[in-house]
């Protein structure tokens, strides 16, 4: 029997934020969805994170599956990669045949050789595609005043 549609997990969104974290299936972001992003310097490695929204049909829980997530640069080149396993149970309670969300979120390190055009992808399964670009562009560094008291 050949998989159909309803068999295949996809990538339902793949977010840029400053900050996501997941907490009881709940994503909670903060600064998400940009696409530009100013550096003080590229130098030093930019934290940010990446939120993927995933949907699990009936009939693959239960089953093995692989994430995979890079940071390529307009060459092509990954700056960041990531490739993890993972298998969604059924819950009791799921009525029959009802898909599933999964969502993950990834905080991310990494340095940015230059100004310029990015790209976030996922995969899963080698099936299901996402990715966001961005631009990175410089900034001025802020430089802390001194306060004098007397």
């Amino acid at each position: 029997m050949l998989p159909t549609f309803l068999d295949q997990p996809e990538i339902d969104f793949l977010i840029l934020a400053d900050r996501a974290e997941v907490l009881n299936g709940k994503l909670y972001l903060m600064g998400g969805a940009w696409d530009q992003i100013g550096v003080a310097d590229f130098a030093r490695p930019l934290t940010f994170s990446l939120a993927v929204g995933l949907v699990i049909p009936w009939n693959a829980t239960n089953v093995d599956h692989t994430l995979e997530l890079s940071l390529l640069d307009e060459d092509g080149n990954a700056l960041f990669q990531w490739s993890g396993g993972f298998k969604t149970g059924r819950p009791t309670e799921l009525p029959q045949g009802a898909s599933q969300h999964s969502i993950l979120a990834f905080t991310v390190s990494v340095v940015l050789p230059h100004a310029g055009t990015y790209r976030a992808e996922a995969h899963l399964n080698h099936t299901s595609d996402r990715a966001t670009a961005f631009v990175a562009h410089s900034i001025a560094a802020s430089v802390p005043t001194q306060t004098r008291r007397g």
